[in-house]
């Protein structure tokens, strides 16, 4: 047994691009999956612009 604990360390984060996340929000406005998925696979993290792109879908009541 160890006198000390090891601390698991934080997973790196990667800053989202906002305009990233709009312009793949805007694909899918248009009806273009094929394009937003080309714009957020081409970032260093792709399920969290895709994520952040969330709040700039429109949706149709």
């Amino acid at each position: 047994m160890s006198l000390f604990r090891r601390r698991p360390k934080p997973a790196p984060t990667v800053a989202v691009d906002l305009a990233v996340a709009r312009r793949a929000a805007d694909a899918v406005n248009r009806g273009d999956i094929d394009e937003a998925d080309r714009i957020v696979n081409a970032t260093a993290d792709p399920q969290a612009h895709a994520f952040a792109a969330f709040r700039f879908i429109d949706v149709e009541d």
